[in-house]
């Protein structure tokens, strides 16, 4: 699991948002309301009792200075402005699919995550996210690179490094697989320019960018953080497709679409869904 969430990490590291991504007064609490999707809900939306008395507690807290409610209305309209440009995610989100929720601004020197934890208690709550943890801003991720390709790393517990490749399974990818990844990338359709991150070079943006997180630079290792290939695409190619077909090449642990990985991150952050498929949540052309 370690090598999926570095991966994760590793698609920010080196790159401008990275650096910017610190704790920030700004940045909000958003706590979204019970739905019958929600887990844990038991497929009930929250109650009119249940969200006042909510709005009580909050507006009570001497740890927040601001705290606003978002109805579904507002939701929806913010959310269809958001992703105007994706048909499909349009088409299969409505408004009564998306959770009210309360947005709150928390005041300095406060324990953000104790705050987010005595909220997620209370009834009707049905999902707490802090914007620092799982976002850093309200904008999309910034990345110079559109496709990031990560190889698999020595005793990765990624299905796809652990079968389908011969005497190479479980190991670290092999200079046979790189070079038909590569050959595979420059015959792929709309690819402008590409480069190939060796396993040191990773290591040293990793660490450049998350210097500041103590417990996470302890754990880590230079042989934990997966070399990789970062593609710039054309606009107007499916990069959904160009993404399924490179993950399928032996030595490829997983492959992260900057314009799928955007759509994803606001939608949980902005508009808490957490739970939609990449075929509906992920456009595959500007």
């Amino acid at each position: 699991m370690i090598a999926m969430l570095l991966a994760g990490m590793s698609v920010l590291a080196g790159t401008p948002a990275a650096a910017e991504v610190s704790a920030s007064d700004e940045w909000e609490i958003a706590v979204f309301l019970c739905t019958p999707a929600t887990y844990g809900c038991h497929k009930r939306n929250a109650t009119a009792k249940q969200k006042q008395a909510l709005r009580t507690f909050l507006e009570s807290r001497p740890e927040l200075s601001d705290v606003r409610f978002v109805d579904r209305a507002s939701a929806y309209k913010s959310f269809r402005r958001d992703f105007a440009g994706n048909r499909t995610l349009l088409k299969a989100v409505r408004a009564k699919d998306l959770p009210e929720s309360f947005r709150l601004r928390v005041k300095t020197g406060v324990d953000r995550d104790r705050m987010r934890h005595a909220v997620y208690r209370r009834p009707g709550v049905g999902e707490v996210i802090d914007q620092t943890v799982l976002y850093g801003d309200t904008q999309p991720v910034a990345s110079e690179w559109d496709i990031s390709i990560f190889l698999c790393v020595k005793d990765s517990a990624m299905p796809a490094c652990l079968s389908g490749r011969g005497k190479a399974n479980g190991k670290i990818a092999t200079l046979k697989e790189k070079k038909v990844i590569a050959k595979a990338i420059e015959g792929t359709t709309g690819v402008e320019t590409y480069i190939f991150e060796d396993q040191a070079t990773a290591y040293r943006n990793f660490v450049e960018s998350y210097a500041d997180n103590e417990s996470l630079m302890s754990v880590t290792k230079m042989s934990d953080i997966p070399e990789s290939y970062r593609l710039t695409m054309r606009p107007d190619v499916d990069w959904n497709a160009v993404s399924r077909s490179l993950a399928r090449l032996p030595g490829v642990s997983q492959v992260y679409n900057l314009r799928c990985t955007d759509a994803k991150l606001k939608l949980e952050v902005e508009y808490g869904r957490s739970d939609l498929p990449d075929s509906k949540v992920c456009a595959p052309r500007r």
